[in-house]
């Protein structure tokens, strides 16, 4: 359990039911679009923690000196993290808090190798610089794909606008001509 919530769950009216029907589907959209800004910064964010860790610094350390750097989506959630652990949480437990929050299973991983490290001391360094190519790659293949489906969304146009146009000149003045001479 964070800690926020432990200090202000006493202090919390109950919520309505119908509000936060409301509220949960705008909160959706949100979460939606949070999560897609998250997924962009993700390799970076790794590929730095990565070097981080090359250098010899632990993970509680890496996180709170890359925490004031960073902006974006990622960096209000290592800032929520690195928070709650100034206040005596865990970080083990806030980072899986704040890899449920994100929801990707590529930032899942990243925790992962991160607690495995400070429960066991496990050096992963090289581990997460390999996550981090490899969320760059995945990052590039839906770039692909999404070129792909665009690239068949523009030729709609082309097929039923330009093309019907184009034989349009080309047949106009020979019918002209043709009605002409006869």
């Amino acid at each position: 359990m964070r800690l926020s919530n432990r200090v202000l769950s006493a202090h919390l009216p109950p919520a309505q039911p119908g509000l936060k029907l409301r509220i949960s589907s705008y909160q959706k959209n949100i979460f939606v679009a949070k999560n897609k800004k998250a997924l962009r910064e993700l390799p970076d964010f790794t590929e730095a923690v990565a070097l981080l860790l090359q250098t010899g610094l632990p993970v509680g350390v890496a996180l709170s000196w890359l925490q004031p750097r960073m902006t974006g989506e990622l960096g209000r959630e290592l800032s929520i993290v690195i928070n709650n652990i100034g206040l005596g949480a865990d970080l083990a437990a806030e980072l899986s808090e704040a890899a449920t929050r994100i929801g990707h299973e590529g930032f899942h991983e990243l925790v992962e190798k991160l607690n495995m490290s400070l429960d066991r001391g496990a050096p992963v360094a090289e581990q997460t610089m390999q996550l981090a190519y490899s969320l760059r790659q995945e990052q590039g293949r839906a770039l692909l794909r999404q070129a792909g489906s665009s690239e068949t969304k523009m030729l709609i146009p082309t097929v039923f606008v330009i093309l019907p146009v184009t034989v349009l000149f080309a047949v106009f003045p020979s019918v002209l001509v043709l009605q002409q001479s006869f």
